[in-house]
């Protein structure tokens, strides 16, 4: 837009002088809850002085939308749903491809060959990467036309390519439009690599926005009143720590990042009506549930004193904060009364484990039938877990990973696999869903750390088993990307990646966040035996249960983990039954043996030792190296 646009106010025509933003979000973010980082950066972009007006656009939605009508129903939800889980690296970015780099046939890209290769069916994929290319050019031929100053594009995994996509033909048709990238795939130097290599990119923003929208728009407000000369733009625009931005001559400039971060109590409240009024124009919200994201803090307060080797996520940014919890609940408040919508998703990498005092009481107190859903350590104990569950909590993400305690410490996950065992059989019983994955591939990993586990997963069918089990990637920011001594090899970037981007590999380097690595840890048949019982565990989960009830002085445990040949165990012994409510917790055989002598009941260390033998047999406890767990849900404890 130029300086001389203007709007109508009263009877004479007045100069326009504020920004119009708009904000996009593009596939493949879920369909069934808004986007944090826009319902929150809306607001603050609203507030500023320099800017007229705001919108945010969920492209994801007609994309879902056009792609089921175009394929005749064929290509729904659900399959949005199966790209946008990243279940297959790199899908969701090939198929908008066609739209940033041109018609090339689906069956003649590298990507098509190597994953047709590997057996994955693309027949959907290649319907929606041919519809591709016309969505964006419809979408950006909208954008341009409605007039906006400044489009505003986030992108986290796979939104890259779409949103480079958009941003490339939005220039094409009007190059005055300012165009912004930003989001966690923007996060150091991939930042940078993603500004250099793509000269339609105005401007990209690397770390929390909150820190760097306000001064990018009252700088880019200043340039339409053209009140400056280039060198006054190179001087405001180095200054803002954290941006990449062009000279006159196109040359990439990339500002250190800052190394100040937004106390969350500054974070602006977001505001997800865009996106509820984008539901309810949406055909394919008949298949939706819809959720709202909540953030109580950033960060991760474990990756600050032990970051797990494997991990990448926070890039830049691990330092822990989180807002106060009179904050969030009001949050929570405004968003169920506004929206009717009871299914709450904290966005946020770890619990705030003040908030189990703080915040989880007062939401409890409601008395909403809330459905909320917090990512969490592990080893939290039983009545932290009940305290959730007492909150409205009904689904969390514990950081459980493997189910052997020697794999979990070359991983630094700061648990144990009886800690992890504990927490699977307590959601069991306190009916919270855990959402967990089985990772395996570490360096250093042995054989001999995965056998016992392998021996006991037919004892473990009643608990809720992990949705998938695969090898770890080795990904950008993780201590074994970032520290070679840790024994990752790094291949280089991801081979699918590279099929979709057409970059040189130095470039790759700098602008992906999965890189291949060469195999670690267990052979190949042991982890085909460890596929293959999980894959069982799965079978056998829907109605197994190992159950135990106390009766009187005794305690009866039903076991129909096989409904075929189910059983029935009960423990009347004195001893025996301090030695399993002892066990619920989880125990060393000597710090067991102490709990016997200190309720008078101690048999002797022979005997002891013979009744976990037997129980570990017939799968009532979990043996975790010295270690022995109870597995009988329905028991409470403290």
């Amino acid at each position: 837009m130029e300086a001389t646009d203007t709007v109508t106010g009263g009877t004479a025509a007045i100069p326009r002088t504020g920004l119009r933003v708009l904000f996009v979000c593009m596939p493949w973010a879920s369909l069934d809850m808004p986007s944090l980082a826009l319902s929150t950066l809306a607001p603050l972009a609203g507030s500023a002085d320099d800017v007229e007006s705001v919108r945010v656009h969920y492209a994801n939605l007609p994309w879902a939308d056009y792609v089921r009508a175009e394929s005749n129903g064929r290509i729904g939800a659900q399959e949005y749903d199966d790209i946008a889980r990243g279940d297959n690296l790199a899908l969701g970015e090939w198929i908008f491809s066609s739209a940033l780099y041109g018609p090339e046939a689906a069956e003649e890209t590298a990507f098509h060959r190597t994953m047709t290769a590997q057996g994955v069916d693309l027949a959907p994929a290649c319907e929606m990467y041919r519809l591709a290319p016309r969505f964006v050019r419809d979408l950006a031929r909208t954008v341009v036309a409605e007039g906006y100053d400044v489009v505003g594009l986030t992108s986290t995994f796979d939104q890259n390519i779409p949103s480079l996509a958009l941003a490339r033909e939005i220039k094409r048709l009007d190059a005055r439009v300012a165009t912004v990238l930003g989001g966690a795939n923007c996060d150091g130097v991939q930042g940078a690599a993603l500004h250099r290599n793509f000269p339609f990119l105005d401007y990209v923003v690397r770390g929390e926005a909150e820190l760097v929208l306000p001064r990018l728009l009252r700088s880019l407000a200043e340039d339409r009143t053209a009140q400056r000369d280039e060198a006054g733009r190179r001087s405001a625009l180095s200054a803002i720590k954290g941006l990449c931005w062009r000279t006159a001559e196109g040359e990439s400039v990339a500002t250190p990042l800052g190394h100040a971060m937004v106390p969350m109590a500054k974070v602006p409240s977001p505001d997800f009506s865009a996106y509820f009024d984008a539901l309810a124009a949406a055909e394919v919200s008949d298949a939706l549930h819809p959720k709202v994201q909540v953030e109580g803090g950033r960060g991760c307060w474990w990756g600050e004193k032990h970051h797990c080797t494997f991990c990448g996520l926070n890039g830049s940014l691990m330092t822990h904060r989180s807002k106060p919890a009179d904050r969030v609940l009001a949050e929570i408040k405004d968003a169920v009364e506004r929206h009717r919508v009871l299914d709450i998703v904290f966005a946020d990498n770890i619990l705030d484990m003040a908030y189990l005092k703080t915040l989880m009481p007062p939401l409890g107190e409601l008395g909403w039938d809330l459905r909320m859903f917090f990512e969490v350590k592990s080893n939290l104990t039983y009545a932290q877990l009940r305290d959730l569950a007492d909150a409205g909590v009904t689904q969390i993400q514990p950081g459980i990973e493997n189910l052997s305690s020697r794999v979990l410490r070359l991983m630094r996950k700061g648990v144990t696999a009886w800690q992890n065992i504990r927490l699977l059989r307590d959601c069991r019983t306190l009916a919270i869903w855990p959402g967990w994955n089985l990772l395996y591939g570490f360096p250093g990993e042995t054989a001999e750390d995965y056998e016992p586990l392998v021996a006991q997963l037919d004892h473990l069918v009643h608990l809720f088993p992990p949705e998938r089990i695969m090898p770890i990637m080795l990904t950008r920011f993780s201590p074994y990307f970032d520290d070679p001594e840790l024994g990752m090899v790094n291949r280089g970037p991801s081979q699918l990646l590279g099929d979709v981007y057409r970059l040189p590999e130095k470039e790759l380097d700098e602008l992906v966040y999965v890189f291949d690595s060469a195999p670690a840890g267990i052979p190949p048949e042991l982890a085909a035996r460890m596929v293959k019982g999980i894959e069982a565990w799965k079978q056998a989960h829907v109605g197994a249960r190992l159950v135990a009830m106390e009766e009187g002085a005794t305690i009866r445990i039903v076991d129909e983990r096989r409904r075929e040949r189910p059983r029935e165990f009960t423990l009347r012994e004195t001893w025996h039954v301090v030695a399993y409510k002892a066990l619920l917790k989880g125990r060393s055989f000597k710090a067991l043996g102490n709990r016997l002598r200190d309720a008078g009941v101690h048999p002797g260390d022979e005997a002891v030792s013979e009744l976990l033998g037997l129980w570990s047999e017939v799968g009532l406890v979990f043996r975790d190296e010295d270690n022995h767990v109870a597995l009988a849900t329905g028991l409470e404890y403290t």
